[in-house]
């Protein structure tokens, strides 16, 4: 039999499909995208703009207020000194939804959500691929955006949303910006804040929690993958606005969480801030070096719940003296804590150090440290404390050595 041409192998694979019933994909046949979204194109992208009012409230912040938080603040709460002199009315706000969660070269950014302040409202624009071969200009506009801001704000932007943009950027054969400005990613600054309290620190859950706002209609995220699949290949646009608006949602909610957070960390007291936030804004503080600003927090906190007498806010405030080289103050807390709050040996050694070291009251340290290493004797074989053990026995080492005179720096 005499090998087929193309037009015969084109014949006969019509004829097999014919005969088997194979369905062919459907044409899409999108209904008018414009006036379902509410959207334009532009430059060669499909573009949806909405508006939203900055002096409305938002939970227990506005919109509005994330305009007057300082740098320093959002520079404490996102852990980062490259904040320093960031002006929050030139902050972008970025949101992706995706073709999966998977990330990789294979994972496609369809709508990117872009939030930025613009005279008394805060923008929205978002970016819809009405198919993969828009998204070289998507990227584009983007980028535009990217080199007129101060910084990035996103929500596990860090993790996701940005490295997908640069990946996608690199194989459209663009230069990517994101990775050269700051970048404040709210999940992170949002479990620092209260993963002690609350286990889940999904968007979905500090929106309930933290704002106090409830989603009554949201498309689920892991379906929306799904979701533009089919408008891909059927072009059914029934769920095209749902997923526009939860991405919409998300950098709403991103902004109101970070305005809260940075009101917190600037008036803690003004906002009305629990213990638990109170103590993690003082953590925030000292791990920035502001250790007047913690002590002062602390002492306000021991003042107001004197009650709880939590050992850990004595040892935040002692520590916090000893770092500001007020040491008399220090050695008020130490002895607080050795003769009114339950056994701790950190109080013991941090007096016994200072005692040798600046008091050179060897008899006092010694004393103190074998108080501790007795007590100690007496906790459980798998007690968190015993990892000072040999801290002590060192210390009482070397005080005695002091005390008999072996030690020439006696």
């Amino acid at each position: 039999m005499a090998a087929l041409g193309i037009k015969e192998k084109l014949r006969e694979l019509e004829r097999v499909q014919k005969r088997l019933g194979t369905a062919r994909p459907r044409k899409p046949v999108h209904t008018d995208l414009n006036s379902l979204l509410g959207g334009e194109e532009r430059d060669g992208c499909f573009v949806v703009e909405r508006r939203h009012e900055v002096h409305e409230s938002y939970g227990p912040v506005r919109l509005a207020d994330f305009l007057g938080l300082s740098s320093a603040a959002l520079g404490i709460v996102a852990k980062d000194a490259q904040l320093l002199g960031f002006a929050p009315q030139q902050a972008l706000f970025i949101d992706t939804e995706t073709t999966g969660l998977a990330g990789g070269t294979g994972t496609l950014a369809f709508l990117v959500g872009l939030g930025y302040f613009e005279n008394d409202t805060f923008v929205v624009r978002q970016y819809f691929l009405r198919g993969p071969q828009e998204e070289a200009a998507m990227l584009m506009a983007v980028q535009r955006h990217v080199q007129q801001c101060h910084g990035l704000v996103t929500f596990n932007g860090k993790s996701f949303d940005l490295p997908l943009l640069v990946t996608r950027s690199i194989l459209n054969r663009q230069r990517p910006f994101f990775d050269a400005l700051p970048h404040i990613d709210v999940l992170h600054a949002a479990r620092r804040m209260w993963k002690q309290r609350w286990q889940d620190c999904s968007l979905g859950n500090l929106e309930h929690r933290v704002l106090g706002k409830t989603r009554e209609i949201d498309v689920p995220g892991a379906l929306i993958p799904t979701l533009y699949f089919d408008f891909l290949r059927t072009g059914n646009t029934q769920q095209l606005p749902e997923i526009l608006a939860h991405n919409r949602q998300d950098i709403v909610t991103t902004a109101a969480l970070l305005t809260y957070l940075g009101a917190l960390v600037q008036s803690p007291f003004k906002q009305q801030a629990s213990s638990h936030e109170l103590r993690q804004i003082g953590k925030l503080y000292r791990e920035a070096g502001e250790w007047e600003s913690s002590a002062q927090l602390l002492q306000a906190l021991l003042a107001d719940h004197a009650h709880e007498q939590n050992p850990e806010d004595y040892l935040a405030l002692g520590f916090c003296h000893k770092s500001r080289r007020h040491f008399e103050e220090a050695v008020q807390v130490w002895r607080h804590m050795i003769e009114n709050l339950p056994f701790h040996p950190l109080p013991f050694i941090e007096l016994a150090k200072h005692l040798e070291h600046r008091g050179r009251a060897h008899h006092e340290a010694h004393e103190l440290t074998q108080r501790a290493l007795a007590q100690l004797q007496k906790l459980q074989p798998a007690h968190a404390f015993l990892v000072y053990q040999e801290d002590l026995q060192r210390r009482i080492t070397r005080l005695q050595r002091k005390l008999n005179g072996e030690d020439p720096s006696l």
